[in-house]
């Protein structure tokens, strides 16, 4: 692989996972304006664990 395409793959990497934190982010802000904190904190956290239990 040239040296191009190594930076391009992960700089494009790099650009996905700020986008989908931020995208995160987002959605706990909105859950925040609808919900309580603790609420939102425990249906996080019930997602957490859903997705250690993936295969």
């Amino acid at each position: 692989m040239r040296d191009i395409d190594k930076i391009a793959e992960r700089e494009t990497a790099a650009y996905l996972r700020r986008a989908s934190i931020t995208y995160l982010e987002c959605c706990v802000s909105l859950m925040m304006t609808h919900l309580q904190r603790e609420e939102v904190a425990t249906i996080l956290e019930q997602e957490a664990d859903m997705l250690r239990n993936l295969d």
